[in-house]
């Protein structure tokens, strides 16, 4: 998974000047790269909710003993997923001033749950 870790600038980057209209054009370029991000971190969700759909759908395959052990992992995803969802939601309501912030964060929470769900469906298969 890559880092998304990007600042929306503002402003020309050399004299901190803008030209007229150069403001509104800012803010929809930000506006947009806000919005692949939001895109980036849905779809993520999407995929694990395929995961663990995937899953559920294994454990009547299982003996009473791996299907416990089995859906012991599954919970885990499930919390995983719903940590995902959680951050997502912070992001989506970020402001301009705590973007950044919230955007390092999120890098750093996704990787983590994206080794977690990996490592889960890895021992689960």
């Amino acid at each position: 998974m890559t880092t998304t870790n990007q600042a929306m600038p503002t402003g020309d980057q050399t004299t901190g000047a803008q030209s007229p209209g150069a403001h509104d054009d800012r803010a929809a370029v930000d506006e947009r790269l806000k919005q692949a991000i939001l895109d980036k971190r849905q779809a993520e969700i999407d995929a694990w909710n395929h995961q663990i759909e995937q899953l559920k759908g294994s454990l009547n395959q299982l003996s009473e003993e791996a299907r416990q052990e089995a859906q012991k992992r599954l919970d885990q995803l499930v919390q995983a997923r719903e940590e995902g969802m959680e951050q997502l939601q912070h992001l989506r309501q970020a402001t301009r001033s705590n973007w950044e912030t919230l955007l390092q964060q999120s890098d750093a929470t996704f990787q983590n749950l994206a080794d977690r769900f990996h490592n889960l469906v890895e021992n689960n298969t």
